[in-house]
């Protein structure tokens, strides 16, 4: 009888020892579940700011009053669903079928001889915030062109965020133009 005790015990601190280790790898897949759970949530949060954030091109218009424009003004919103955007963080493009300007934003910093864009608000959201686009603002973005834009010349003008999608927009200037306000986009 002695014999069947001893076996007995030996048998349940195997048992015990088995639920221990299932502990212990039941914890270990529990935290790398976790720790799988929280990268995935931050790569889909990474991924949505990058598809959903942009900015929508309400109206495009050039003044001169001349057959030929070179100040032209862009009013922009926020995209809805959009992260804010930084305007130091856009580049903003001028395309025509020959020729192609690069526009930084131009903070109040800005020196020497490269080509600005300037911003003014038409109206901020509530949490605006100067050289920030964010939910309830309207922006106007100013910038000069290098060379006269001519009478039916087709123009491209791209907003590139540094996170987010691009603003493409195009349009090909009036066959004549007889006013100092030239209305261009939509």
């Amino acid at each position: 009888m002695k014999k069947k005790a001893e076996m007995g015990v030996g048998t349940l601190i195997i048992f015990i020892a088995l639920l221990l280790v299932a502990a212990v790898a039941a914890g270990v897949l529990i935290q790398t579940a976790g720790s799988l759970q929280q990268r995935a949530l931050s790569t889909g949060s990474q991924a949505t700011g990058q598809i959903a954030t942009n900015a929508v091109a309400l109206e495009v218009s050039g003044t001169d009053g001349t057959a030929a424009l070179e100040d032209l003004e862009m009013i922009m919103k926020l995209a809805p669903g959009s992260d804010p955007i930084r305007l130091e963080a856009v580049t903003l493009t001028l395309s025509t079928s020959n020729s192609t300007q690069t526009f930084v934003y131009d903070s109040g910093l800005a020196a020497g001889n490269q080509t600005h864009f300037a911003a003014s608000y038409l109206q901020q959201g509530t949490n605006g915030d100067v050289g920030l686009l964010v939910r309830g603002d309207v922006v106007s973005i100013s910038f000069q062109s290098q060379r006269a834009l001519l009478e039916a010349e087709d123009v491209r003008i791209s907003f590139i965020p540094q996170i987010g999608t691009p603003t493409v927009v195009a349009f090909s200037l009036p066959d004549v133009i007889s006013t100092e306000r030239v209305y261009l986009y939509p």
